[in-house]
Protein backbone atom coordinates (compact mmCIF):
# COMPACT_ATOMS: atom_id res chain seq x y z
CA UNK A 1 0.00 0.00 0.00
CA UNK A 2 1.42 3.15 -0.89
CA UNK A 3 0.50 7.08 -0.30
CA UNK A 4 -0.51 9.90 -2.54
CA UNK A 5 1.81 12.65 -2.22
CA UNK A 6 0.78 14.44 -5.28
CA UNK A 7 0.50 18.02 -5.12
CA UNK A 8 -2.78 19.31 -4.37
CA UNK A 9 -4.62 22.73 -3.26
CA UNK A 10 -2.44 22.02 0.22
CA UNK A 11 0.62 21.52 -1.52
CA UNK A 12 -0.01 25.06 -3.45
CA UNK A 13 -1.09 26.60 0.17
CA UNK A 14 2.29 25.36 1.95
CA UNK A 15 4.16 26.26 -0.98
CA UNK A 16 2.58 29.91 -1.67
CA UNK A 17 3.23 30.49 2.59
CA UNK A 18 6.73 29.57 2.41
CA UNK A 19 7.59 31.87 -0.42
CA UNK A 20 5.85 34.45 1.57
CA UNK A 21 7.96 33.89 4.64
CA UNK A 22 11.14 32.61 2.93
CA UNK A 23 11.22 35.27 -0.41
CA UNK A 24 8.80 37.97 0.11
CA UNK A 25 9.22 39.52 3.72
CA UNK A 26 12.47 38.61 3.75
CA UNK A 27 12.79 40.96 0.66
CA UNK A 28 11.00 43.39 1.93
CA UNK A 29 13.40 43.75 4.75
CA UNK A 30 16.30 43.92 2.83
CA UNK A 31 14.75 46.98 0.83
CA UNK A 32 13.45 49.32 3.81
CA UNK A 33 16.66 48.43 4.95
CA UNK A 34 18.81 49.50 1.78
CA UNK A 35 16.87 52.12 1.48
CA UNK A 36 17.78 53.57 4.96
CA UNK A 37 21.47 52.44 4.40
CA UNK A 38 21.77 54.32 1.45
CA UNK A 39 20.08 57.67 2.26
CA UNK A 40 22.86 57.85 5.37
CA UNK A 41 26.03 56.38 3.76
CA UNK A 42 26.76 59.99 2.79
CA UNK A 43 26.99 61.16 6.59
CA UNK A 44 29.58 58.36 7.64
CA UNK A 45 32.89 59.10 8.95
CA UNK A 46 35.18 57.47 6.06
CA UNK A 47 37.01 54.90 6.47
CA UNK A 48 33.70 54.16 8.44
CA UNK A 49 33.39 51.31 11.49
CA UNK A 50 32.74 47.73 10.31
CA UNK A 51 34.01 45.71 13.16
CA UNK A 52 33.59 45.87 16.87
CA UNK A 53 35.60 44.00 19.54
CA UNK A 54 34.26 41.92 22.56
CA UNK A 55 33.54 45.02 24.92
CA UNK A 56 31.63 46.35 22.33
CA UNK A 57 33.66 49.29 20.71
CA UNK A 58 34.90 49.80 16.88
CA UNK A 59 38.27 47.90 16.39
CA UNK A 60 37.97 47.66 12.80
CA UNK A 61 37.59 50.32 9.62
CA UNK A 62 37.10 50.30 5.87
CA UNK A 63 34.93 51.43 3.06
CA UNK A 64 30.50 51.90 4.28
CA UNK A 65 29.64 50.23 0.94
CA UNK A 66 30.45 47.20 2.54
CA UNK A 67 27.15 47.44 5.07
CA UNK A 68 24.67 47.41 1.66
CA UNK A 69 26.80 45.06 0.42
CA UNK A 70 26.41 42.37 3.49
CA UNK A 71 23.02 43.60 3.60
CA UNK A 72 22.43 42.13 0.47
CA UNK A 73 24.87 38.81 -0.16
CA UNK A 74 23.45 37.95 2.92
CA UNK A 75 20.27 39.29 3.44
CA UNK A 76 18.62 38.54 -0.12
CA UNK A 77 21.64 35.65 -1.10
CA UNK A 78 20.58 33.26 2.02
CA UNK A 79 16.82 33.19 1.50
CA UNK A 80 16.96 32.87 -1.79
CA UNK A 81 19.54 29.82 -1.52
CA UNK A 82 16.86 27.88 0.95
CA UNK A 83 14.13 28.85 -1.24
CA UNK A 84 15.45 27.79 -4.29
CA UNK A 85 16.56 24.20 -2.06
CA UNK A 86 13.16 24.01 -0.85
CA UNK A 87 10.13 25.03 -2.75
CA UNK A 88 10.47 22.36 -5.69
CA UNK A 89 10.26 19.85 -3.02
CA UNK A 90 7.11 21.54 -1.59
CA UNK A 91 5.04 22.00 -4.92
CA UNK A 92 5.75 18.42 -5.38
CA UNK A 93 3.80 17.99 -2.50
CA UNK A 94 6.68 17.16 0.45
CA UNK A 95 6.26 17.85 3.98
CA UNK A 96 7.67 18.17 7.42
CA UNK A 97 9.07 20.39 9.76
CA UNK A 98 12.16 21.42 8.04
CA UNK A 99 10.59 22.85 5.69
CA UNK A 100 8.57 25.52 8.01
CA UNK A 101 11.68 25.61 10.04
CA UNK A 102 13.94 26.90 6.97
CA UNK A 103 11.07 29.36 5.99
CA UNK A 104 10.78 30.90 9.51
CA UNK A 105 14.89 31.12 9.76
CA UNK A 106 15.21 32.44 6.28
CA UNK A 107 12.74 35.24 7.95
CA UNK A 108 14.36 35.80 11.30
CA UNK A 109 17.97 35.72 9.56
CA UNK A 110 16.92 38.04 6.80
CA UNK A 111 15.23 40.63 9.64
CA UNK A 112 18.10 40.17 11.74
CA UNK A 113 20.42 40.98 9.54
CA UNK A 114 18.43 44.27 8.36
CA UNK A 115 18.40 45.54 11.88
CA UNK A 116 21.65 45.22 12.40
CA UNK A 117 23.52 46.00 10.01
CA UNK A 118 21.00 49.21 10.03
CA UNK A 119 21.90 49.59 13.41
CA UNK A 120 25.92 50.01 12.58
CA UNK A 121 25.18 52.40 9.87
CA UNK A 122 22.93 55.00 11.63
CA UNK A 123 24.72 55.20 14.81
CA UNK A 124 27.93 56.15 13.02
CA UNK A 125 26.03 58.95 11.24
CA UNK A 126 27.42 62.26 11.56
CA UNK A 127 30.51 61.30 13.35
CA UNK A 128 33.80 62.77 11.92
CA UNK A 129 35.91 59.89 13.49
CA UNK A 130 34.36 56.16 13.07
CA UNK A 131 36.78 55.56 16.82
CA UNK A 132 34.17 57.48 18.38
CA UNK A 133 31.03 55.02 17.42
CA UNK A 134 29.16 53.92 20.33
CA UNK A 135 29.18 50.43 21.40
CA UNK A 136 27.19 47.61 19.18
CA UNK A 137 26.03 45.86 21.67
CA UNK A 138 22.23 47.44 21.34
CA UNK A 139 21.89 47.25 18.00
CA UNK A 140 22.45 43.60 18.03
CA UNK A 141 20.19 43.13 21.06
CA UNK A 142 17.65 44.45 18.89
CA UNK A 143 18.49 43.00 15.76
CA UNK A 144 18.06 39.49 17.76
CA UNK A 145 14.93 40.04 19.21
CA UNK A 146 13.60 41.24 16.24
CA UNK A 147 14.60 38.64 14.21
CA UNK A 148 13.61 36.09 16.66
CA UNK A 149 10.35 37.30 16.81
CA UNK A 150 9.99 37.63 13.15
CA UNK A 151 11.23 33.63 13.06
CA UNK A 152 8.31 32.62 15.27
CA UNK A 153 5.66 34.71 13.07
CA UNK A 154 7.34 33.18 10.01
CA UNK A 155 6.59 29.35 11.54
CA UNK A 156 3.10 30.27 12.25
CA UNK A 157 2.39 31.84 9.26
CA UNK A 158 2.86 28.09 7.41
CA UNK A 159 0.76 25.46 7.81
CA UNK A 160 1.55 22.26 10.13
CA UNK A 161 1.27 19.49 7.92
CA UNK A 162 3.58 16.07 8.72
CA UNK A 163 5.50 13.76 6.11
CA UNK A 164 4.44 9.97 7.40
CA UNK A 165 7.64 7.56 7.18
CA UNK A 166 7.59 5.25 4.45
CA UNK A 167 6.53 1.70 4.79
CA UNK A 168 9.51 -0.32 3.37
CA UNK A 169 8.82 -2.83 1.18
CA UNK A 170 10.37 -6.57 1.96
CA UNK A 171 11.38 -8.64 -1.10
CA UNK A 172 14.17 -11.59 -1.30
CA UNK A 173 16.33 -13.47 -3.95
CA UNK A 174 16.59 -16.88 -5.32
CA UNK A 175 20.00 -17.95 -4.51
CA UNK A 176 20.90 -21.09 -5.27
CA UNK A 177 22.72 -23.26 -2.24
CA UNK A 178 26.14 -21.64 -2.22
CA UNK A 179 25.83 -19.05 -5.02
CA UNK A 180 27.03 -16.06 -4.37
CA UNK A 181 25.97 -12.22 -5.37
CA UNK A 182 27.31 -8.59 -5.53
CA UNK A 183 24.97 -5.81 -6.04
CA UNK A 184 26.87 -2.62 -6.78
CA UNK A 185 25.78 1.20 -7.78
CA UNK A 186 26.52 4.77 -6.87
CA UNK A 187 24.61 7.32 -5.30
CA UNK A 188 25.75 11.24 -5.50
CA UNK A 189 24.05 14.41 -5.44
CA UNK A 190 21.65 15.65 -7.86
CA UNK A 191 23.01 18.73 -9.79
CA UNK A 192 20.77 21.10 -7.83
CA UNK A 193 21.88 19.91 -4.88
CA UNK A 194 25.46 20.38 -5.81
CA UNK A 195 24.84 23.35 -7.11
CA UNK A 196 23.10 24.50 -4.24
CA UNK A 197 26.31 23.38 -2.14
CA UNK A 198 28.43 25.26 -4.52
CA UNK A 199 26.76 28.75 -4.35
CA UNK A 200 27.17 28.25 -0.62
CA UNK A 201 30.56 27.61 -0.62
CA UNK A 202 30.78 30.76 -3.15
CA UNK A 203 28.79 32.64 -0.90
CA UNK A 204 30.98 32.23 2.22
CA UNK A 205 33.80 32.79 0.32
CA UNK A 206 32.26 36.05 -0.93
CA UNK A 207 31.49 37.15 2.50
CA UNK A 208 34.99 36.11 3.76
CA UNK A 209 36.93 38.24 1.55
CA UNK A 210 34.81 41.36 2.44
CA UNK A 211 35.19 40.97 5.93
CA UNK A 212 38.88 40.54 5.23
CA UNK A 213 38.73 44.14 3.27
CA UNK A 214 37.09 45.71 6.24
CA UNK A 215 39.57 45.00 8.60
CA UNK A 216 37.55 41.81 10.85
CA UNK A 217 40.28 40.06 11.14
CA UNK A 218 38.95 37.69 13.68
CA UNK A 219 35.54 37.35 11.82
CA UNK A 220 37.07 36.79 8.98
CA UNK A 221 39.48 33.76 9.92
CA UNK A 222 36.07 32.54 11.19
CA UNK A 223 33.84 32.49 7.69
CA UNK A 224 37.18 31.58 6.01
CA UNK A 225 37.37 28.02 8.33
CA UNK A 226 33.45 27.39 7.41
CA UNK A 227 33.45 28.01 3.89
CA UNK A 228 36.76 25.55 4.04
CA UNK A 229 34.86 23.01 6.05
CA UNK A 230 31.65 23.44 4.09
CA UNK A 231 34.09 22.52 0.64
CA UNK A 232 35.79 19.71 2.80
CA UNK A 233 32.29 18.34 4.07
CA UNK A 234 30.77 18.91 -0.03
CA UNK A 235 33.38 16.94 -1.80
CA UNK A 236 34.06 13.79 0.58
CA UNK A 237 30.13 13.07 0.69
CA UNK A 238 28.70 14.24 -2.73
CA UNK A 239 28.86 10.77 -4.01
CA UNK A 240 29.31 7.35 -2.64
CA UNK A 241 30.17 4.10 -3.91
CA UNK A 242 27.71 1.23 -2.55
CA UNK A 243 28.59 -2.79 -2.22
CA UNK A 244 26.32 -4.98 -0.72
CA UNK A 245 27.77 -9.10 -0.80
CA UNK A 246 28.06 -11.66 2.52
CA UNK A 247 29.87 -9.06 4.35
CA UNK A 248 27.22 -6.37 4.51
CA UNK A 249 26.80 -3.24 3.06
CA UNK A 250 29.94 -0.66 2.37
CA UNK A 251 29.20 2.53 1.40
CA UNK A 252 32.34 4.91 0.14
CA UNK A 253 32.68 8.01 -0.21
CA UNK A 254 34.17 8.61 -4.20
CA UNK A 255 37.38 10.38 -2.68
CA UNK A 256 37.89 7.28 -0.53
CA UNK A 257 36.28 8.76 2.52
CA UNK A 258 34.54 8.42 4.52
CA UNK A 259 33.53 4.93 4.79
CA UNK A 260 30.28 3.22 6.45
CA UNK A 261 29.78 -0.40 7.13
CA UNK A 262 26.91 -2.10 8.41
CA UNK A 263 27.92 -6.15 8.87
CA UNK A 264 25.44 -8.58 7.58
CA UNK A 265 25.31 -9.90 11.61
CA UNK A 266 24.21 -6.43 12.72
CA UNK A 267 21.19 -6.65 9.68
CA UNK A 268 17.77 -7.68 11.49
CA UNK A 269 16.14 -6.62 7.86
CA UNK A 270 16.36 -4.71 4.56
CA UNK A 271 13.74 -3.27 2.63
CA UNK A 272 13.61 -1.01 -0.10
CA UNK A 273 11.74 2.40 0.19
CA UNK A 274 11.04 6.16 -0.98
CA UNK A 275 12.81 9.15 1.10
CA UNK A 276 12.11 12.33 1.13
CA UNK A 277 15.40 14.27 2.39
CA UNK A 278 13.61 16.99 3.90
CA UNK A 279 10.82 15.72 5.52
CA UNK A 280 12.53 12.87 6.70
CA UNK A 281 16.12 14.09 7.37
CA UNK A 282 16.17 17.61 6.73
CA UNK A 283 18.47 17.77 3.98
CA UNK A 284 21.03 16.09 2.22
CA UNK A 285 24.42 14.21 2.32
CA UNK A 286 25.11 12.45 5.50
CA UNK A 287 22.21 12.84 8.23
CA UNK A 288 21.01 11.86 11.66
CA UNK A 289 17.09 11.45 12.68
CA UNK A 290 15.59 10.17 15.81
CA UNK A 291 16.74 6.13 15.03
CA UNK A 292 18.01 7.08 11.80
CA UNK A 293 21.31 7.59 10.03
CA UNK A 294 21.29 8.35 6.29
CA UNK A 295 23.48 9.02 3.40
CA UNK A 296 20.94 10.91 1.65
CA UNK A 297 21.82 12.02 -1.77
CA UNK A 298 18.66 12.88 -3.48
CA UNK A 299 14.92 11.77 -3.26
CA UNK A 300 13.60 8.75 -4.45
CA UNK A 301 14.11 4.77 -3.59
CA UNK A 302 16.90 3.77 -1.24
CA UNK A 303 17.91 0.90 1.55
CA UNK A 304 16.48 0.89 4.79
CA UNK A 305 18.39 -1.85 7.24
CA UNK A 306 16.91 -2.17 10.51
CA UNK A 307 19.87 -2.89 12.71
CA UNK A 308 19.68 -5.65 15.85
CA UNK A 309 19.69 -2.70 18.41
CA UNK A 310 16.35 -1.35 16.40
CA UNK A 311 18.22 1.60 14.43
CA UNK A 312 17.91 1.87 11.22
CA UNK A 313 20.51 3.23 8.70
CA UNK A 314 18.88 4.52 5.36
CA UNK A 315 20.92 5.04 1.87
CA UNK A 316 19.84 6.17 -1.33
CA UNK A 317 20.82 4.54 -4.46
CA UNK A 318 19.24 3.35 -8.08
CA UNK A 319 18.10 -0.11 -8.37
CA UNK A 320 17.81 -0.11 -3.83
CA UNK A 321 15.29 -2.39 -4.36
CA UNK A 322 17.68 -5.20 -5.81
CA UNK A 323 20.33 -4.51 -3.22
CA UNK A 324 17.76 -4.49 -0.65
CA UNK A 325 16.68 -7.77 -2.13
CA UNK A 326 19.84 -9.18 -1.36
CA UNK A 327 20.88 -7.57 1.78
CA UNK A 328 17.67 -9.67 3.08
CA UNK A 329 18.28 -12.68 1.20
CA UNK A 330 22.12 -12.73 2.52
CA UNK A 331 20.68 -11.83 6.48
CA UNK A 332 18.38 -14.71 6.28
CA UNK A 333 20.66 -16.99 4.78
CA UNK A 334 23.02 -16.00 7.64
CA UNK A 335 20.39 -16.63 10.73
Amino acid sequence: MTTDHRPDRNADRAAGRFALVAVLLPAWSIIAALVIQLAALPSLPDPAATHWGASGGPDGFGPSWIFPLLTVLLGLGVPALIAAALLPGLRRGERGPTYRFMGAFALGLAVFLAVGLTGAVLMQAGLADAADAPAVWPALLLAAGLGALAGIAGWFLQPHQEWPLPRGTLSTLDLAPGERAVWLSTTSLSLGAAAGIGLAVVALVGTAVVVWLSGGVLVAVVVTLAAALVAGLAATTIAFHLRVDDAGLTARSALGWPVFRVPLTDIASASAVQVNPMGEFGGWGLRFAPGRFGIVLRAGEGVEILRANGKRVVVTADDATTGAALLQTLASQRA
